[in-house]
């Protein structure tokens, strides 16, 4: 084996040792086996009637939602009704249910310093209290960092994505 190859392959056993330690203690690490969902559904072409681009938060599609539910760097808003939110809700997901928003702000805006990235969603594409909700967020209180997943609850669950609540999947991947 000529240097050249001997060095290549010293990197790049470090490289491979490195990754594989990162990943072992990284809180947002990657599963070795496991349930690897496909989120190539890709809603983000719906728009809801009110929708207003260039005055209302950003729409993400499914892929972009999970790909910023697997950072953990956001936090994901449910505006569905309390209810709904207990059968089933995406995992770590905190209810503002915007038809309540008052009786509920008090205790979640704690959780919300004006830095945080947001994504709301509820029912789905035929639900628009994420618009809502994430105009209340931006024009109300002054966050900035807001984006609408409208494939929301049903989307998400469909494609058997982690969540929590009651109803949980049949062999779940949690």
């Amino acid at each position: 084996m000529t240097t050249i190859l001997k060095r290549a392959f010293i990197l790049s056993a470090i490289a491979l040792l490195l990754a594989v330690t990162n990943n072992l203690v990284n809180p947002n690490r990657i599963d070795w086996m496991g349930f690897w969902p496909d989120v190539t559904d890709s809603d983000s072409t719906w728009q809801s009637p009110s929708y207003e681009p260039g005055n209302d938060a950003s729409l993400i599609n499914l892929g972009e939602a999970y790909g910023r539910w697997t950072t953990g760097n956001y936090l994901f808003l449910d505006a569905r009704e309390v209810e709904e939110f207990e059968i089933g809700h995406i995992k770590g997901a905190i209810n503002l249910p915007f038809d309540y928003f008052d009786d509920y702000w008090d205790q979640v805006e704690p959780l919300l310093p004006k830095n945080t990235l947001i994504v709301t969603y509820c029912s789905g594409n035929e639900c628009e209290s994420s618009l809502y909700l994430a105009r209340v967020l931006i024009e109300d209180f002054g966050y900035e960092n807001v984006e609408i997943y409208y494939g929301g609850w049903r989307t998400w669950y469909n494609n058997r994505l982690p969540l929590e609540g009651t109803e949980g999947y049949e062999n779940s991947h949690e």
